[in-house]
């Protein structure tokens, strides 16, 4: 079985990207891709260009940028504040552009929603999708919709496809967060049916209940089925690692995902 991603890692960095450890430790890990987390100070453009010239001369690529999430940036809002929300997403968009990424991930909505205002809440969703499929494609990016739990709107393969429906594959996709997935026995049936509109992934493990952001193997995950999934679509983008990571420094951590990397590509050629 040949596989055709490669292993990265979620992380936030400094407002003063030249004394952030996490950013040089990465650039030494042996890791292919980074996703980075937005925060206000990255819309400085000397930031941007910072981290961009660090990483220049490394084998890290800046795979995606997670755009910032909470009850009030929620692209699901019926009320006043989803201009708001859909504004504040658009200034991760100028981030990834100036970044260099190729991807935003984005999530649909945050939560509870009431099953009373489900279809109103996805129907918006869908409505502010468009508006940010134009700024991505203005940017050059590609937007990513991330799997969620619970109550979430994208909670299942069959509401992701239904915010999607209709949207252009060319600037938005999915992000498959596999911690998310409602039963953990349906991953790899979840890859298939997303198929080729996965573009990029999160990783972690959970015992099956209620995400946990565990390491792989110390949840449920079949991660054997997962990866052989990942290879029947051909997937070939970022085995992006969004999970609590194991070491006491940030060298240690990043050697651990990349062991554990390994690890699941060992167990999946069995």
């Amino acid at each position: 079985m040949k596989y055709k991603f490669k292993p990265g890692v979620s992380l936030r960095f400094g407002e003063i990207p030249e004394n952030d450890e996490n950013l040089y430790a990465l650039s030494k890990s042996g890791l292919d891709y980074v996703e980075i987390t937005y925060v206000s100070y990255c819309d400085n453009i000397a930031w941007t260009d910072s981290v961009r010239k660090i990483l220049a001369n490394t084998p890290i690529k800046i795979n995606s940028v997670h755009a910032p999430f909470s009850r009030e940036i929620d692209i699901s809002r019926l009320d006043s504040g989803y201009d708001y929300a859909i504004q504040e997403i658009s200034k991760s968009i100028k981030v990834t552009e100036q970044l260099g990424a190729g991807i935003l991930v984005i999530h649909g909505s945050s939560e509870p929603i009431d099953d009373d205002d489900r279809i109103k809440r996805v129907a918006r969703c869908r409505s502010s999708l468009g508006i940010l499929c134009e700024k991505a494609k203005s940017a050059g990016i590609k937007l990513a919709i991330e799997m969620l739990p619970r109550t979430c709107l994208g909670n299942t393969a069959d509401e992701l496809q239904i915010l999607l429906e209709g949207l252009p594959v060319e600037y938005i996709g999915f992000c498959l967060d596999v911690n998310h997935a409602k039963d953990h026995t349906k991953i790899p049936d979840i890859v298939k049916q997303l198929g080729d509109r996965i573009i990029t992934l999160h990783i972690s493990d959970y015992d099956g209940i209620d995400e946990k952001h565990w390491m792989p193997f110390k949840g449920l995950i079949d991660w054997q089925a997962f990866v052989n999934a990942l290879s029947d679509i051909e997937y070939n983008g970022a085995f992006i690692y969004e999970a609590n990571l194991e070491g006491n420094t940030i060298t240690e951590k990043l050697d651990n995902v990349l062991s554990n990397f390994n690890a699941i590509l060992s167990v999946a050629q069995r």
